[in-house]
């Protein structure tokens, strides 16, 4: 199992006409979002403009979670949703999607061939959970969108402060403890192959 810990010196910012968009992890590594040519994307936009149109990705789905601010996403001819903070809309990336609102997301984006699964996790201070991984999960990111977490995985300890990125992949258990230093808000990716 490789595990990683990514802090904000580790991410790309790149403006786009609504905001800014981070990416926080791809992959594979020598991906490019550009060229299209990842199996999974993980980023973080800031929607400054009151309307955006949100960029065509055939054969791409998306799972967008609203971290701060609210949105309005409408689907043309599917369906139309307003999202608060921690909710989430699946989508597919081919789908022709404009959004209305100021907010920051959390974008999980996988190609057709993987599976995935977004949560939001929030853990009061000085307390504990047990994350448990399905076996058809290969890769498992967490990121801290406010507060201080530790995460014991294998007896070693990985402290996550905010906006950090802690990624497990080729994964080889199925379980592990997180304890919060004050009130926490944990995003959880996992990835895997569809069966």
């Amino acid at each position: 199992m490789n595990i990683t810990l990514l802090t904000n010196q580790d991410y790309q910012t790149s403006e786009w006409s609504g905001g800014s968009t981070t990416q926080l992890y791809i992959s594979p590594a020598n991906a490019s979002y550009a060229e299209r040519n990842f199996d999974f994307r993980i980023s973080s936009a800031k929607v400054e403009a009151p309307e955006s149109t949100f960029t065509a990705l055939p054969g791409v789905n998306r799972k967008l979670m609203i971290l701060e601010g609210e949105l309005t996403v409408n689907h043309k001819d599917k369906y139309s949703k307003t999202l608060k903070p921690f909710e989430i809309d699946t989508f597919n990336g081919d789908w022709n999607t404009s959004a209305k609102g100021i907010c920051t997301d959390f974008n999980l984006m996988t190609t057709d061939n993987l599976t995935s699964e977004l949560s939001h996790m929030s853990l009061l201070a000085n307390h504990y959970k047990t994350l448990t991984i399905e076996e058809n999960f290969h890769t498992v990111c967490l990121y801290l969108h406010s507060g201080s977490i530790y995460a014991e995985i294998n007896n070693k300890l990985y402290n996550l402060k905010k906006e950090s990125l802690l990624v497990l992949s080729n994964i080889n258990i199925f379980s592990f403890h997180l304890h919060a230093h004050k009130r926490s808000e944990l995003i959880v990716s996992k990835i895997g192959y569809k069966v």
